[in-house]
């Protein structure tokens, strides 16, 4: 197909000529040509001054792309060629070219005019929708288009889990949706099936980390049960299958109970009953243990069998839950156990308000948490709560509680109608012995004061390796009027952190597509690295306190503002996420004001691709999708 672009100039004289002449549509390249073609005109210079139209006749486009497949991550593309030519093959400059998007793409077009080479250009991505499909591309000019075919693949399903259960029991399994750079895809339907034994949904939505969880029930008989997995609809559709064999043996633990709870520090005994066809099988049939947590004994897990049974012990020195899992190594046969290991010993209690400023009538809740010599959580610890003092005349909903997995155990303290003064209130928490005991003072006030932090969109660089962001508090009263020598009280602690690295983006530097959060391990705030807090095992709590003010407490003026100074390095910009809060204290009455965000870049260090990011194109914390390590 054939068809003619004319760039229009001015040249009307020469026009009226032509017309006077007689001419037609095929009478002169002047007016086009006859094969019905879209037309357009440029101009040239007859020598005399006058202009005449330039016919110009797209002939065939050639359409490429660059690569011709791209995987499925949100950072993949596409460049997108049209080389323009007339019907004999010469190279067409200045010659409008459409681009179209398809359907799940996105395309920028970054040359719409063909130069001197007769290429115009665009570049294509995907709609982070991250399934694989065929996305085309066309181009037109003058009448001509062509189309170029782009393939995205790389998003794989998997199923994972045990291969080989016993009947009449259940065992977990995960289906994992990730794009071609290993990153989770979230929310998207995972449909699930199996041809024998049950399962616990037909669909699930997949996690942020991409994975669904479920378990197989086996049926009452032996066989192969093909578990199914499918995701996305039509030509994008996944399907996975992972078949599990039902064996007929019944291999099962006996004791403890799925569930239980073990001490820690002593070891424990597990037992496995193996029966084939009703049978027990011969003596010395090895099954294989692991677990999650503690150790067994023997320690390379392998025991054998004496009329069917086999058992190990297993101790562990830290509070938690645990999965002990056992296995018949030559048949893949798998059965699994829940235990926790619990702490028994308290050695030290501490207690603390969710608020400790409080209004007439208002509530708070009141936590003790117990530990072992080793700072593990102590489960099922009894705890006492009393009102030593209570100038509020309010009262306690509980007097005792029993400690949880984490070695919480709660009450709410619920105020009077009266003020207490300053610390007016004393709660006491203590062990059912009475030998471990902490106290937390609160204070209710009549009236809470008004108070407001904020800044603007400054950010100043006093030196080359700190930034400063001004602050500013307002108290007021409850009519709005301020507050003036109140002392406001301000502190900056750390509340998450991303995993991620920076990528040029437009000529600057941008945060790469694929970044992760992650939540402070400094769960309770208190500075310690408590047990269960230290998620990657880095040994230490991640992450730091990055951020500080330049001065812990600040005086309001005559109009209740105060102005104060957030001061960070500059290699922890936009890695880490602080959680600024200023506190009021006027005559017995107080409030409290928190802010959260992420520490800010200055936009003049990411604008010049010659020089690194604050701190390098790497996380402050790493970069992998994984907040479990520091990689």
């Amino acid at each position: 197909m054939s068809g003619k672009i004319l760039a229009r100039m001015s040249a009307l004289s020469l026009a009226f000529v032509l017309a006077a002449c007689g001419g037609d549509d095929s009478s002169t390249p002047l007016a086009g040509g006859g094969n019905g073609g879209s037309s357009d005109s440029s101009t040239g210079d007859n020598g005399d001054g006058t202009t005449s139209e330039v016919q110009v006749e797209v002939g065939s486009i050639d359409l490429f792309a660059n690569p011709i497949r791209i995987n499925t991550s949100s950072s993949a593309s596409a460049a997108i060629t049209a080389r323009v030519k007339n019907e004999n093959g010469v190279l067409l400059a200045d010659v409008p070219v459409t681009f179209a998007a398809p359907q799940g793409g996105t395309l920028q077009v970054t040359q719409a005019t063909t130069d001197d080479a007769g290429i115009a250009t665009a570049q294509l991505t995907g709609d982070n929708d991250r399934k694989n499909t065929t996305l085309t591309v066309n181009a037109s000019a003058g009448g001509v288009s062509e189309s170029v075919a782009i393939q995205v693949t790389g998003t794989t399903l998997t199923l994972k889990g045990p291969q080989s259960i016993s009947f009449g029991n259940s065992d977990s399994y995960q289906a994992v949706l990730l794009d071609s750079e290993g990153n989770g895809i979230a929310d998207q339907v995972i449909s699930l099936s199996t041809t024998l034994g049950s399962i616990t949904s037909p669909t699930l939505t997949t996690e942020n980390n991409g994975a669904v969880a479920f378990e197989l029930s086996s049926a009452s008989s032996g066989g192969t049960a093909s578990l199914t997995a499918t995701a996305f609809e039509g030509a994008s559709a996944l399907r996975t299958t992972l078949d599990v064999a039902i064996s007929s043996d019944d291999f099962t633990f006996t004791s403890p109970a799925n569930g239980s709870e073990l001490d820690i520090g002593a070891p424990s005994t597990l037992s496995v009953s193996w029966e084939r066809d009703g049978t027990p099988v011969p003596d010395g049939s090895t099954i294989n243990f692991s677990t999650t947590r503690g150790t067994l004994t023997p320690a390379n897990g392998a025991v054998t069998t004496s009329g069917g049974v086999a058992t190990i012990d297993i101790a562990s020195s830290s509070a938690g839950l645990s999965t002990v899992t056992a296995r018949d190594p030559s048949s893949g046969l798998t059965t699994s156990l829940d235990v926790e290991f619990v702490a028994t010993t308290p050695e030290t209690l501490s207690v603390q308000a969710t608020k400790t400023q409080l209004s007439l009538n208002d509530s708070t809740e009141v936590t003790a948490i117990v530990r072992d010599i080793d700072n593990n959580r102590v489960k099922n610890q009894v705890v006492n709560f009393l009102l030593v003092a209570d100038e509020s005349n309010g009262r306690l909903s509980d007097s005792v509680a029993i400690t949880d997995s984490q070695g919480r155990a709660s009450t709410t303290f619920i105020a009077g109608s009266s003020i207490s003064g300053r610390d007016g209130v004393e709660i006491k928490a203590t062990t059912s012995n009475n030998t471990i005991s902490d106290t937390t003072a609160l204070t209710v006030a009549r009236q809470a004061l008004r108070l407001a932090i904020g800044t603007g969109n400054e950010l100043d660089e006093p030196d080359t390796v700190r930034y400063k962001k001004p602050y500013l508090a307002i108290v007021t009263d409850a009519n709005g009027s301020p507050i003036e020598n109140a002392q406001v009280e301000l502190s900056v602690l750390p509340i998450g952190y991303k995993k991620g690295s920076y990528q040029v983006v437009d000529d600057k530097w941008a945060e790469a597509p694929g970044s992760i959060y992650c939540p402070a391990e400094d769960i309770n705030q208190n500075g310690q690295l408590d047990s269960g807090e230290d998620t990657n095992g880095s040994g230490k709590l991640e992450p730091t306190n990055s951020a500080t003010t330049s001065s812990s407490t600040i005086t309001t003026a005559s109009d209740g503002s105060a102005d104060f100074d957030l001061l960070y390095p500059q290699s922890h910009c936009n890695w880490v996420q602080v959680r600024l809060t200023a506190t009021v204290k006027v005559g017995g009455t107080e409030n409290e004001e928190s802010t959260e965000f992420f520490l800010s870049c200055l936009a003049s260090d990411l604008s010049n691709t010659d020089i690194s990011p604050p701190g390098g194109t790497g996380g402050l914390y790493g970069s992998a999708p994984n907040c479990g390590n520091l990689d």
